[in-house]
């Protein structure tokens, strides 16, 4: 599921109940087996998974990498902190502009304190990403966006998508 309603993005869904806390495990215990050596959760918006604290720590129970892709928008200290307790290993959040737009709302300017929550509390590592194209209208705001990462601390990084004809 998802908060957000991106208008680029097919992978949102604000109806469905999530994958039940068991089935996740059980999932994370055979891919374990496999020896699989990452995991990392992606869209909709693995943070509003009711049981996200217990999923990640029972992939580091494994010694599996724990990682999140994120809108941006869960990062209140106390969840942060929830994170480290549970072994995060790194987070991407995606920022598309700096300030929201009727294509996205993942935005500088809405998401600033939740970076600046993940800089003073994340025991992880944080990664930024930008994404360029299907109608962001400022591609110039990737810059802006990549150093707020760097000067709070982040990793940043830019991804080009392409429209619905396939070009960039």
């Amino acid at each position: 599921r998802c908060n957000l309603s991106c208008r680029y993005c097919n992978e949102y869904d604000q109806v469905s109940d999530p994958v039940p806390t068991a089935e996740m495990l059980a999932r994370i215990d055979r891919l374990a087996e496999l020896r699989t050596r990452a995991i990392t959760f992606s869209g909709g918006e693995p943070m509003m998974h009711p049981e996200i604290y217990e999923v990640i720590a029972r992939i580091r129970h494994h010694g599996m990498i724990a990682g999140l892709i994120s809108n941006g928008y869960y990062f209140q200290p106390e969840k942060i902190k929830k994170l480290n307790e549970a072994g995060l290993d790194y987070l991407q959040i995606s920022i598309d502009n700096v300030n929201p737009d009727d294509v996205s709302k993942k935005s500088l300017k809405v998401l600033d304190g939740k970076l600046k929550n993940l800089a003073e509390h994340a025991k992880f590592k944080v990664n930024i990403n930008s994404v360029l194209g299907s109608g962001v209208k400022n591609p110039e705001d990737a810059l802006v966006i990549a150093r707020r990462a760097v000067e709070l601390g982040f990793s940043s990084t830019v991804g080009v998508i392409h429209d619905h004809d396939g070009l960039l």
